[in-house]
């Protein structure tokens, strides 16, 4: 083949875009010069009109009834555009044509004719199981609205239920430790009603945390920035503790990076979904589960959005104790928010009931120099998007004096307002 010749290698691809105007130009300048039918060329144009805003099927009931009824290639209707006596002569020859040639035409179409009318049947019956998909599927959104509206009272009775049964444990230890008091009742009764009660508030900080803390995914994500910390510890040989493990996310992320990890919680709720996720979790207070540890026994500890809960006597006391636990060269890592943002105390730090006080990185820093630990670094974690930040002005600080300090001062505003979500500090024994 040639490079002159249709497909060679000197062929070009027809440009779609310039038939399609030619066409469209072409088209034009027959219809000016009354070469169509205005009324077929009125149609046409409705059609495609209707087609491109069509969106409840009426263009396609009204095009399969049209379909229906000139399915007949042989049927010829006769008209003209041009009036008066030139009209009549027009039509008047074109009939005498059609009747003469009308034997032979209606032999060459018959089998035009039969492919008609097996394609209007089709279509017929995709018409009639469109129109019935549609039918059902708007069936199938009122079933799922009810079954939402339901769902949604369910949930609220539900609710109802939770605020009772706090206010009956409420009542309960009350009453109990009254009695304890007036020595009707043991010291264990009014132990055993908090515990329960306890465990009531466990499983609805869960549903809280589910709801506001992220994905797994997420989370796993977030704390994958731990593991070399870590793996330059001595946790080959000593395992490392998640203290306040939660849902038990780095827990996941140590086994798949192999690394021997256990975790600590107080809440039952948060417990027991780590076990049911084959993870090693024991049901117990920190400080009191670090207390029952021998010195020297950790590779690494991480705190994990711990340290804003405790009160300042409760702090200094974890970190002493997490320094004496950790054996030398063990790694002490807490992360918790970062007060330096202010715009964590519009969301992150008040929207959790349970946290007590932020505390500042200088402050972190000091206390875990306070305990011994030295390497001590700061990492700040979950930095704001830009479009979450205050937007400068175009052209930078080179496009006028009023313009770079104003974007000068945005720059500031947006490291004091939406700096990192988060920080963590890190100290090595």
């Amino acid at each position: 083949m040639s490079a002159g010749e249709p497909g060679g290698a000197g062929s070009q691809r027809p440009d779609v875009g310039e038939v399609q105007a030619q066409v469209e130009a072409a088209v034009a300048a027959k219809k000016a010069q009354g070469l169509y039918n205005a009324a077929e060329v009125r149609r046409v144009e409705e059609a495609a009109v209707t087609l491109q805003v069509d969106a409840d099927g009426e263009s396609m009931q009204r095009l399969a009834a049209w379909l229906r009824e000139h399915w007949d290639a042989k049927a010829c209707g006769i008209q003209t555009h041009r009036a008066g006596v030139a009209g009549r002569l027009v039509v008047g020859f074109k009939r005498l044509v059609h009747r003469l040639t009308r034997p032979y035409l209606n032999v060459a179409l018959a089998r035009q004719t039969e492919i008609n009318d097996q394609l209007v049947q089709l279509q017929n019956i995709l018409v009639f199981q469109l129109t019935s998909l549609r039918l059902r599927t708007e069936q199938s959104e009122h079933r799922f609205d009810d079954v939402e509206a339901r769902l949604t009272a369910l949930e609220r009775r539900l609710n109802a239920g939770n605020a009772q049964g706090e206010e009956l444990l409420a009542r309960l230890q009350r009453l109990v430790e009254g009695q304890t008091a007036a020595g009707q009742a043991g010291p264990g009764a009014a132990r055993e009603v908090a515990e329960v009660r306890a465990a009531n508030r466990g499983a609805a900080y869960l549903a809280f945390e589910d709801l506001h803390r992220g994905s797994r995914e997420e989370i796993k994500r977030r704390q994958a920035v731990y593991l070399p910390h870590f793996r330059l510890s001595v946790s080959e040989r000593a395992p490392l503790l998640d203290l306040g493990c939660g849902r038990g996310e780095f827990l996941e992320l140590c086994r798949e990076s192999g690394l021997a990890a256990r975790g600590v919680d107080v809440n039952p709720a948060m417990v027991a979904s780590c076990r049911e996720l084959g993870l090693e979790v024991a049901e117990a207070d920190g400080v009191e589960h670090l207390r029952t540890l021998a010195a020297g026994s950790l590779g690494g500890i991480l705190l994990s959005q711990v340290i804003e809960h405790l009160s300042l006597d409760q702090l200094t006391e974890l970190v002493a104790l997490c320094a004496q636990k950790l054996a030398p060269g063990g790694v002490l890592i807490a992360e918790t928010v970062n007060p330096q943002s202010l715009s964590t105390f519009a969301g992150a730090f008040y929207v959790d009931l349970t946290h007590n006080k932020p505390v500042h990185p200088e402050a972190a820093r000091f206390l875990w120099r306070w305990a011994g630990l030295g390497e001590i670094q700061i990492l700040y974690l979950s930095a704001r998007s830009a479009e979450q930040q205050l937007e400068a002005l175009p052209g930078g600080t080179g496009a006028s004096e009023v313009a770079g300090a104003f974007n000068r001062n945005v720059a500031r505003l947006n490291e004091l307002i939406y700096g990192p979500l988060d920080y963590a500090v890190v100290g090595r024994k």
